[in-house]
């Protein structure tokens, strides 16, 4: 019998928002870049304006274009060539990874979402699989899951790499998908949730996360506590 699994997003859902928030302005203060509004730092966090203005910076203060050309030594074997626009990417992210980190050290298992470690912990218990599908880099996830000693278990974990070469959570649940059968999509934001057409499975939109529009109008469920998944994910 094919696996049935239950897909959280990580930032937003899983994790409150203050801890990407935070850590976006630790990595503000390292570049140098004027504190934003908190209704300016809403609208641009996670956004490609958000990392345009990042990348700029990082441009000025290190001297880094686009079309350098910079050699790689892979981790453990082989090397590639770099562009300068993949290193400021990953320079972008590196700093995020860093502040993320410095974050969940100084928070613990606070950075959850109130309630949800135990939700999913019973939805375990019931025979799905667990899985975090996310466009945030693998290497943050599991950094903080193993920072704040996560009781939960995932059993997948789908993330980005540090280029961001991973075109979109409908690539990352397509792979998922191979390992089973996805039933239910936990998000908090519309990009989180629309692959579930294409996956035929039920979607869960948490209001507690960092909502972009129209998530209430295309989900199966809206939540305003982690404790309504268990009625839902028998």
């Amino acid at each position: 019998m094919a696996d049935k699994i239950v897909v959280v997003d990580f930032s937003g859902t899983l994790i409150k928002s203050f801890v990407a928030e935070q850590a976006n302005l630790k990595r503000y203060d390292i570049l140098g870049i004027p504190k934003p509004s908190e209704k300016e730092h809403k609208q641009l966090h996670g956004t490609k304006k958000h990392y345009d203005v990042i990348k700029q910076h990082i441009s000025d203060r290190f001297g880094i274009s686009d079309d350098m050309k910079v050699g790689f030594v892979q981790n453990y074997d082989g090397e590639i060539e770099l562009s300068g626009k993949d290193v400021k990417t990953i320079i972008m992210t590196d700093l995020f990874r860093d502040c993320m980190y410095l974050v969940a050290s100084e928070n613990g298992q606070k950075i959850y979402a109130d309630g949800i470690l135990d939700s999913l912990k019973t939805i375990q218990n019931r025979g799905y699989k667990l899985a975090i599908v996310s466009g945030i880099r693998k290497d943050i996830i599991t950094g903080l899951l193993a920072i704040t000693k996560c009781p939960v278990k995932f059993d997948y974990i789908y993330g980005q790499d540090p280029v961001l070469s991973r075109d979109d959570n409908q690539q990352l649940n397509s792979e998922l998908a191979e390992k089973g059968i996805i039933e239910y999509v936990i998000g908090d934001k519309l990009d989180d949730l629309k692959p579930t057409k294409k996956l035929k499975s039920k979607s869960i939109f948490v209001k507690w996360g960092h909502p972009t529009g129209g998530e209430e109008d295309f989900a199966d469920y809206s939540i305003s506590t982690p404790e309504e998944l268990e009625k839902i994910i028998q």
